[in-house]
């Protein structure tokens, strides 16, 4: 038997990099196959999918909202072609009762445990319509994703340079933010891996990491023991905000982070100090922009923008409010009737979909164009970017130091 899944196509930000980062969903998902079964796993972003590929089911893996459109369509195509087809990711989670009428069956939620079962069902011809459970599965037992299942040196590099691995330390969060699905998707528990396995997984990473977790500064035990075996790995990587306290920082400085993303919504000393102190530790930081709250004008946001330029970011990428299905921001907008556009594909988080407290939807999106012109206009992204990179390679003498291409093969 022969299991294909497909990562669709999705949308890139306006301004946003043009390349592709591995995904973590789809060879997550792969682990979870048994022994005996051919899995394959391609992405359509940087790989021609035919519709003509020999399989037995294929699965398709929606992690953006805005690639549902597309994983509707390629479910559309293989159905007609007489393949069976099951949806699968986070938008499925969020909209499984949609995604049921695009597909033969979906798996909503974490799928360890439920991709084996359905499998198994797919065999014995006794295919359920859903698969679902309730909680969640046991976090100590969720197996290492399949990242041999991807060419990384084909696919997935920069001017010769490897780009980053995903890598999951756990799931959860503990915090409900307004904007945010992950307390409906992964639960208000923090759920941490075992730190063996963990490690093990960066191990069989390439030389630089994104570590996706929503929030490491949930648990701040659990941070500085990570950080404390990180130093041992010897990769440098990239994450979201981490605890802003000089013990923190110098232990992530030593186990090698390169730069955090750092939210910035709002104006103020805090988010000013924060920065500096990460700056002072050696971490980049890239802040991600978020306008169009209920409490942003127009004069805010403009202020927002001069802001930035006071702070010392070396990267900033810009989004809209997007009110996801399931996070505070939709229920409220749906209740007061804010929400006029439903077309998925503009749920990309750089569209606005929604009606602004303050200002008219068009006024919101010219802003928003404004903020990535404005702040890249003396210095482009790429050269921002680049100018991070060489920080890494300077800092790079007492732990293993990214290689190109070149060197890989030498």
């Amino acid at each position: 038997m022969r299991f294909q899944i497909i990562f669709p196509k999705w949308p890139k930000l306006f301004g946003q990099t043009s390349f592709n980062l591995p995904p973590l969903g789809a060879i997550q998902a792969a682990a979870c196959v048994p022994e005996g079964i051919e899995v394959v796993v391609l992405d359509e972003n940087v790989q021609e999918l035919s519709f003509d590929s020999e399989c037995d089911l294929v699965g398709i893996s929606v992690m953006l909202t805005c690639q549902a459109p597309r994983a509707y369509e390629i479910a559309r195509v293989f159905r007609e072609r007489g393949k069976t087809v099951v949806l699968g990711g986070l938008h499925v989670a969020l909209c499984s009762e949609e995604a049921m009428l695009h597909a033969d069956s979906v798996v909503v939620g974490e799928g360890e445990g439920l991709i084996e079962k359905m499998l198994e069902d797919f065999q014995a011809d006794r295919l359920q319509k859903v698969y679902r459970r309730d909680g969640f599965p046991d976090i100590t037992r969720v197996p290492l994703p399949r990242r041999d299942l991807y060419n990384k040196e084909k696919h997935y590099t920069q001017k010769g340079w490897e780009l980053v691995d995903l890598v999951e330390t756990s799931r959860g969060c503990r915090f409900n933010c307004y904007p945010c699905c992950t307390p409906f998707l992964g639960g208000r528990q923090h759920r941490i891996k075992p730190m063996g396995r963990v490690l093990a997984d960066m191990e069989r990473c390439s030389d630089l990491l994104f570590i996706v977790d929503n929030s490491l500064e949930q648990n701040v035990e659990y941070e500085k023991e990570l950080f404390r075996r990180l130093a041992g790995v010897k990769r440098h990587w990239v994450s979201h905000p981490i605890t802003c306290s000089p013990e923190v920082l110098k232990l992530a400085q030593e186990a090698g982070c390169w730069y955090i993303y750092h939210a910035v919504y709002t104006i103020s000393d805090k988010i000013k100090d924060r920065i500096k102190m990460y700056h002072d530790h050696g971490i980049g930081v890239e802040g991600t922009i978020l306008l169009g709250l209920d409490e942003h004008t127009e004069d805010f946001i403009k202020r927002l923008i001069d802001f930035l330029f006071t702070i010392d970011l070396d990267l900033a990428e810009f989004t809209v409010l997007t009110p996801f299905p399931h996070t505070q921001a939709y229920k409220e907008m749906e209740r007061e009737g804010r929400i006029f556009d439903r077309d998925w594909i503009h749920y990309d988080s750089a569209t606005v979909v929604y009606q602004p407290r303050w200002m008219s939807p068009d006024k919101l999106q010219e802003l928003y164009h404004v903020a990535w012109k404005q702040f890249y206009a003396k210095e482009s992204q790429v050269l921002r970017m680049s100018g991070l990179f060489l920080n890494l390679l300077r800092n790079s003498s007492s732990r293993r130091r990214p290689r190109s291409k070149a060197e890989r093969n030498t």
